[in-house]
């Protein structure tokens, strides 16, 4: 059985999801965390070694900031193939600001095509896939199990696509709602049950 568990150290809500044979985390906070990170997991009797692979909705500072810090505990990032060319999108961020940030390593990555994700997730004893899910950024991608639980980071919520008038935005929640999805974890919204959201015509 999928559990999950949410992290939160600092403004982004991070998820671990337990399969029954490897975990995944699903993103990251910004960079120079990494000690608030470890007392979050101590919080729930977790530890780094818990984690097997690491997931990152898309490549903003405040999701990725410490993937490498991770990836040097032996913990592999995967990377989607929409998302690989943006993996370095923020580092100039991260300089500009001069925070303890390491730059991803692109030779220690793993490059999953999207279209392969629902059988890489079947091998860590997770039943969910992964979908392309632009609008917020273009290289957003949601993680959605079987249960209905899906993991969209910086989506924007339903209820502001009309506001965007966006059809990238509107294709993504598309695809969301034919995924049959219950409950929304959002990376810094409250989450949301799908019933919540009056009937639409996407």
């Amino acid at each position: 059985m999928t559990k999950v568990t949410m992290l939160k150290y600092g403004n982004t809500k991070c998820y671990l999801v337990q399969g029954t044979k490897k975990n995944i985390l699903i993103d990251t906070d910004w960079a120079g965390t990494l000690l608030k990170f470890f007392k979050s997991l101590g919080e729930h009797n977790l530890k780094v070694q818990d984690i097997d692979y690491l997931f990152i909705t898309h490549y903003h500072p405040d999701h990725m900031g410490l993937a490498q810090d991770l990836m040097n505990y032996d913990i592999k990032l995967v990377v989607l193939d929409t998302q690989l060319k943006y993996i370095h999108q923020s580092d100039y961020i991260f300089k500009r600001q001069k925070v303890q940030f390491k730059s991803i390593n692109d030779k220690e990555i793993v490059v999953l095509p999207v279209t392969k994700s629902r059988n890489f997730l079947r091998k860590c004893g997770i039943d969910g896939e992964i979908l392309s899910t632009p609008g917020h950024s273009e290289c957003s991608v949601s993680y959605i199990l079987d249960n209905g639980e899906a993991f969209v980071g910086d989506l924007y919520p339903m209820e502001q696509v009309a506001l965007y008038d966006n059809p990238v935005l509107t294709e993504s929640w598309r695809k969301l709602k034919q995924a049959n999805i219950k409950i929304i974890h959002f990376a810094h919204y409250p989450d949301e049950k799908i019933a919540d959201y009056p009937e639409s015509d996407f």
